[in-house]
């Protein structure tokens, strides 16, 4: 076959290796293995799932190398290294409802035509939002265990020095709010966010011991005050959800609750000059058509005008260490 026909072969074909995985982290086989081997049948029993059903996936598992089966124990399945270390719920390192978050993105991205057709979402944003609780659980702890990795990068990107008083708008779990907090003891946070989020968030903040340093408080981020007296106020990740007349009210919401001299930092994924690029960020400019109303990804440009026009001063922007990230950075005169 010729070169030309395998790259689209593969395009057209990408989804089906993504499909195994959100089904096996569906149905709960990763952490059914973490307990040991077992056979198709045992699983299929105790997952509630056909035994042919469960057969073929587990053998699409062995396939693409999140499984292995071991001919020596009756053809019994086992998670491989992989599956052990990032979709087991136990583990340190898990991304287990990043995954499942990624498996419910793929229903509307599937709907993606009707998406372009009509300028408007295809899912409703309130179910990740709490109006379906497992499914915000997963969004907001997903969203946690993919940031985790890159999160260190922030506080070194950032100068911390005096900083008494921050704030991290829509801040989920408190990712960011836990880095920044330390690499700077001296650093008070409150992480702003709806109600049912922010019990995940006190859980999450309590187990790694930072309760004294951050706080919560309950807001609708696209209409609510964010404080006062901040040295720092955060936005990661969240602008891309809005429109530009939300973003505007946020930013100047954001200027109000600063000191002279305060700085916003708006950290995210942006699409360069000429829209077309990098691919992520493309990518992620469809997905925000696709789940958030309003949405879209912008140009460090872009954002950064919006920054002037809510008042800020000497607006500088680039990328966030090595974790992929970019922000634009502005300070209150």
């Amino acid at each position: 076959m010729d070169i030309p026909f395998m790259t689209l072969s593969r395009l057209a074909f990408g989804y089906w290796e993504g499909q195994p995985l959100y089904a096996m982290a569906e149905l709960g086989v990763f952490d059914a293995l973490a307990d040991g081997p077992s056979r198709a049948t045992a699983l299929a029993d105790r997952l509630n799932t056909s035994v042919d059903g469960m057969t073929r996936l587990l053998d699409a598992g062995v396939a693409l190398r999140l499984l292995t089966r071991d001919p020596e124990t009756d053809g019994r399945y086992r998670n491989s290294d992989l599956a052990a270390a990032l979709l087991t719920s136990a583990s340190p390192d898990t991304l287990i409802h990043w995954v499942r978050v990624m498996g419910r993105w793929s229903r509307p991205w599937s709907q993606l035509a009707d998406a372009v057709r009509t300028g408007r979402t295809v899912e409703d944003q309130g179910l990740r939002l709490g109006d379906d609780p497992a499914y915000m659980r997963d969004f907001i702890l997903g969203m946690h265990e993919y940031a985790r990795r890159g999160a260190a990068e922030l506080p070194r990107a950032i100068p911390l020095g005096g900083l008494r008083r921050a704030a991290d708008i829509g801040g989920g779990a408190g990712t960011y709010a836990m880095a920044l907090a330390q690499a700077a003891p001296s650093l008070h946070i409150a992480v702003l966010d709806l109600k049912p989020v922010l019990e995940i968030t006190r859980a999450m903040v309590a187990e790694h011991g930072l309760s004294d340093r951050i706080s919560t408080g309950v807001i609708d981020y696209a209409h609510d005050r964010f404080g006062a007296d901040l040295d720092l106020v955060l936005m990661s990740n969240v602008l891309h959800q809005e429109s530009d007349t939300v973003c505007l009210s946020m930013l100047g919401r954001a200027r109000d609750a600063l000191t002279p001299g305060g700085r916003v930092v708006v950290q995210g994924h942006f699409v360069q000059p000429d829209r077309t690029g990098p691919l992520f960020a493309t990518l992620h400019n469809l997905s925000a058509l696709a789940l958030w109303s309003g949405g879209h990804s912008r140009t460090l440009q872009e954002m950064a005008d919006l920054a002037a026009r809510a008042g800020f001063t000497d607006i500088s922007h680039g990328p966030v260490g090595k974790s992929g990230l970019s922000m634009v950075t502005g300070l209150r005169a």
